[in-house]
This record gives structure tokens, C-alpha cells and sequence, in this order.
């Protein structure tokens, strides 16, 4: 493709444009190849810019720059405003297909459930179908792909468009996508067409990035307002005052709006939540005709997660009846309030929940009532900070007993973070700070007994801590069955 193909809104191309080849998009100096086109992005710790003198001597053959780059040598120079949203626009162009219908779900928690749930209906249903975000690419009909797609929420806009076409190409009609506030406000999903969309919740988090939450909430909004195709639909949370504050923004909009929740203005009504056997049964009220669903789910969020994804299927072109159908034969995606077995009465969950609000959800459902609930809890490094003292609040207020040990700490002293959290305990007699996670791990289920809840929570699917900025190989999950294992034999 020629440099003059990429021609997209406030661009300035150099005279000699259309004999330019290009050969691949990058944005990253170490991956330029022959005749690649070099994006110079400036990010929040490196400038592109700094790398573009690299990316020439490896063989670039264009760099896009910001238009207030002072050139050093001649070379052919794409300028533009805002580079990120130029790039997302151009590998949409380089990259050209994708599934007939793409879903974006958005929100604080539940995107990765949502679009697990919403996958698993329409293959249900006969449907090729994709998921794609925090577990990666899920799709059985994609074979072999050179990428696994599971290092970001959302993907860089050239890996994106690269996997769409993949997928399009692979006879993939419908996919469910995880839109992060990071991936809507950096442009990453630009170029995308989305005719239908999902507002699940919103609550603190990010705000390492977002500095403030009503900048972290309004990229969360721009994808309803400023991403959406003419006439799509929108699924919104309406038990969230902020899914409210999201329908009073899109009253001009020509956009159909459908809501759900447990108020009764909601258009799909959840009601009487239960648990039989362990697992969750509820009330749906849908156009006046109620509706009676057992499930194999574990939490009352998921049964909200579950009701998005009904939704959402239904919109997208399943018939009602299935799409509530549906919901009973729903399996809960990796890492999301997983039930590891347990012979001694206690049950223990493994859950990727690591913002207060998200905590507090689980932590009020899973309460018993004749028996201990325990937690096991940390928090990640070089992320928003503010949340740790809400988490170790929040923990105390609901559990028996918080053993707050590792998460991710990254580049941060890890001593620091766990004294965050226990900062927020007005008293430490339900606390114990235990920084391996496997021995706190060991800690919660060997004090676990009859009746009791233990909670694993924070990293979920995740199989690595981080620590230094290396990952090392753990897993929450297969670290508690071997702990039950031991305790059995």
C-alpha cells in the first residue's frame, strides 16, 4: 500500500506521498522493518519522537509525527494534531475488515463477564463469535493467530484492526469487545464501527491515569458520545446513578436506549435474587411477561452481567426467548468468583475484583451467615494509590478476618502498599500482613472451617506477579487447589 492510501482527516502528507510504500504500521522503533511507517506517539514515560532517527536506520520508510515536530534531517514526515487518533484511523485503513457486528462493553467492572456471557450466547445460538479483552482473544473458529491478545484490555489500534481483519477473514460475524477508559481516551479504537454498546458500572479507578474521576468517567461516556454509529443501540445500567447521568447525556442523540437493573423504570427487570444449591435463581421481567432462570452463577453481579449479555444478544439478532433462555446455561469466565472445591464445609472463591466498589459487591454477597468470611487482598503497584486505604476500609467492614499480602507491586516497595491498605483499618485486630501471597494463601484456607467464605481476591485468571517489572509465574488457582490437596491427603 502506498503512504497516500492512508488518507484520513487533518493529515499532511509529504509531496511524494504516493511513492511511498508502506509495508506495516509500528509504533514501537525496536519492531520497524523495511518500509515500515513509524508512528511517533508521546506517551505518558517515552516521546516516539526520540526513537524516530532509529526507526530510519532500520528502514522506515515514513514517520507520522505531531505537527509541532521540529524536523532534524529531510525525510518524508506525515503530519497531523493528534497522532494516536491518526494511526488508529490509518491502520483501519491498512487493516480493512472486520465482523459484521461489533459490541463494545464499557464500565468500572464486569466488561470481561459481559463479553464472556455474550460470546457464549450467540455460539449458543450458532453464531461464529469472538471475545476480546483482559482474557485475550476467545474464539474457536480462529485456529492459529501469531498473537495471543492478552497484555491490555484493549489492544494498540494496529494490533485491533490487524486482529478484526483476522477474524472477519476467518468468517467471524459477531464480536464482544472490552473498551477500557485507556483504550477510548488513547483513540485505540478508533475506526472501529460500533452499532451497539454496553455502560455496565462505574466506580473509582484508574485515577493514577485519569487524575481526577470526572476525566476517568468521561472517557468512559465518549464512547456512547462520540464513538457510535447513527442509530445504534446502547445498554445501560440504570441502578447506576452514573448510567442515569449517561441516558440524560444521550436524550439528543439518535440512539436507542435499553436499560436493566432492579429499579422498575428499568426496560429489563431483575427481581427476587436467589441462591438454590449453591447457585443463583432470579426473576426477569421483560414487555410485561416474567420470566423464572436458574443459573450455574455464583454472585448477584453476574446475574447483572448475565442480564447485559441477554441484552445485548437479543439487539444483535437473537430472538428474545433464547437470548433469556440462554442465561441459565451461562458458565462463568476464568478468575470471576471461581469456585475452587473445598471438603471441609468453607468454600473459597478466586476473584479478579481490585477496586472498593467491586470488593464490596462480593464481599456483601458472599457474607455467611453462620460462618467466617476471609479475604485475602493486596493491591497493585504504580496504579491509582488512592484506592488502597478504601480497600483496606472496605475489607474491614465486611470480613472476619483480611490477610493482606502481594499483588503486582511493579517498581514500588511492596511494604508501602500492603501499609496503604491496613491504613485504612481503623483497628488491625481482623488484619494480618503476610507478603508471599502463596503462604497467605496457605494462611486463609488452612483457618478456613465449616461455614466459612474464603476470597481470594485481585488477580484472578492472572498466572504471574510482577514484581521489578518481572513477571513471575503464580497463579491464585491452581495455588489453592494444591493447598486443598494437601489438606485432603
Amino acid at each position: 500500500m502506498n503512504l497516500s492510501e492512508l488518507k484520513v482527516p487533518d493529515v499532511k502528507f509529504p509531496k511524494n506521498a504516493s511513492d511511498i510504500f508502506i509495508s506495516s504500521l509500528s509504533s514501537d522503533s525496536r519492531e520497524i522493518q523495511k518500509d515500515t511507517m513509524f508512528a511517533a506517539i508521546k506517551g505518558e514515560k517515552f516521546d516516539g519522537h526520540d526513537f524516530i532517527d532509529q526507526a530510519i536506520e532500520k528502514g522506515a520508510s515514513s514517520i507520522l509525527v505531531d505537527n509541532n515536530y521540529k524536523e532534524q534531517k529531510p525525510f518524508p514526515l506525515t503530519r497531523t494534531n493528534n497522532v494516536r487518533k491518526t494511526l488508529a484511523l490509518m491502520s483501519a485503513i491498512y487493516h480493512p475488515y472486520q465482523p459484521d457486528i461489533v459490541v463494545a462493553v464499557t464500565g468500572t467492572n464486569g466488561k470481561t463477564s459481559v463479553c464472556h456471557f455474550l460470546n457464549q450466547i450467540w455460539k449458543l445460538i450458532g453464531f461464529k463469535s469472538a471475545a476480546l479483552g483482559t482474557l485475550g482473544l476467545s474464539c474457536s473458529w480462529v485456529k492459529k493467530h501469531e498473537d495471543n491478545y492478552s497484555d491490555l484490555t484493549t489492544l494498540d489500534p494496529i494490533r485491533l484492526h490487524k486482529c478484526l481483519t483476522l477474524l472477519k477473514k476467518s468468517k467471524v460475524e459477531r464480536l464482544a469487545l472490552e473498551a477500557s477508559s485507556h483504550g477510548i481516551e488513547q483513540h485505540r479504537l478508533d475506526g472501529v464501527k460500533f452499532s451497539i454498546a454496553c455502560f455496565t458500572n462505574l466506580s473509582h479507578d484508574h485515577l493514577d491515569y485519569h487524575k481526577d474521576f470526572v476525566s476517568y468517567k468521561n472517557a468512559k461516556f465518549k464512547l456512547f458520545t462520540n464513538m457510535m454509529q447513527p442509530t445504534g443501540t446502547v445498554v445501560i445500567n440504570s441502578d447506576c446513578k452514573f448510567g442515569i447521568e449517561l441516558i440524560e447525556k444521550l436524550e439528543n442523540k439518535n440512539l436507542n436506549i435499553i436499560t436493566y437493573g432492579k429499579n422498575e423504570r428499568a426496560d429489563w427487570i431483575i427481581k427476587n435474587i436467589k441462591e438454590k444449591n449453591e447457585n443463583k435463581i432470579f426473576n426477569l421481567n421483560v414487555n410485561d411477561q416474567n420470566y423464572t432462570i436458574p443459573t450455574g452463577l455464583k454472585s448477584n453481579f453476574q446475574i447483572y452481567n448475565s442480564v447485559a449479555a441477554a441484552i445485548l444478544a437479543n439487539v444483535s439478532g437473537v430472538p428474545i426467548y433464547n437470548s433469556i433462555l440462554s442465561i441459565r446455561n451461562l458458565v462463568t469466565p476464568p478468575g470471576r468468583m471461581e469456585q475452587v472445591s473445598w471438603n471441609n464445609g468453607a468454600k473459597v472463591f478466586i476473584d479478579y475484583s481490585h477496586t472498593p466498589e467491586a470488593l464490596k459487591i462480593i464481599l456483601q454477597d458472599k457474607k455467611p451467615k453462620n460462618g467466617r468470611l476471609i479475604l485475602v487482598v493486596g493491591c497493585g503497584g504504580d496504579r491509582d494509590k488512592n484506592k488502597r486505604q478504601m480497600i483496606g476500609k472496605t475489607a474491614e467492614k465486611y470480613c472476619d478476618l483480611v490477610i493482606v499480602t502481594d499483588d503486582n507491586p511493579r517498581m514500588e516497595n511492596p511494604i508501602i502498599i500492603r501499609k496503604e491498605i491496613l491504613s485504612g483499618a481503623s483497628t488491625k485486630n481482623k488484619f494480618l500482613e503476610i507478603p508471599n501471597r502463596k503462604n497467605a494463601i496457605a494462611k486463609a484456607i488452612k483457618s478456613s472451617s465449616l461455614n466459612d467464605v474464603v476470597i481470594i481476591a485481585g488477580k484472578g485468571h492472572e498466572n504471574y506477579q510482577i514484581k521489578n517489572n518481572k513477571k513471575i509465574l503464580h497463579d491464585d488457582r491452581a495455588i489453592a487447589k494444591s493447598i486443598i490437596m494437601q489438606i485432603k491427603k
